[in-house]
């Protein structure tokens, strides 16, 4: 019995914990985001930030990142947010974040040094070093 009860500990306890994710741009000139603003902003509701129109990102639909980053800042599935974004974007009222070609820091870091007025989204380990963190969502916020 000792033995199947161990069998059921998965070999990394990581498996189990929550990600933190952080909002984060290279614009150094932002401030940092209260949760508020950074729901607002994600919900299309604030679209701008000290007077600079934004341009935000999204990971691919199918990505695990898109799922627990919705799930942890709005707590709304990605169903739920499509549903919503489809509804914004018909009415005219906003546009939805630009989805990056695939769940890679690499291809979302390039897409938001194009311009300096985007923001994106990633696993807080890998934000790069030179990004700043606007807001950091975790599950105890």
């Amino acid at each position: 019995m000792l033995f199947v009860g161990l069998a059921l500990v998965p070999p990394d306890s990581r498996a189990f914990a929550a990600t933190d994710y952080a909002v984060f741009t290279f614009n150094q000139d932002f401030d940092e985001l209260s949760r508020s603003k950074a729901r607002m902003l994600y919900r299309g509701k604030a679209k701008s930030l000290q007077g600079k129109r934004v341009e935000l990102s999204d990971w691919p639909e199918a990505s695990s990142e898109r799922s627990e980053f919705y799930q942890s800042l709005l707590g709304k599935d990605v169903a739920q947010m499509n549903a919503y974004w489809a509804s914004l974007s018909f009415s005219g009222k906003a546009r939805p974040p630009k989805e990056i070609g695939n769940a890679n820091v690499i291809t979302l870091v390039a897409w938001l040094t194009e311009k300096p007025n985007r923001i994106g989204y990633a696993p807080l380990d890998a934000v790069p070093s030179e990004a700043k963190v606007l807001y950091v969502v975790s599950e105890d916020k």
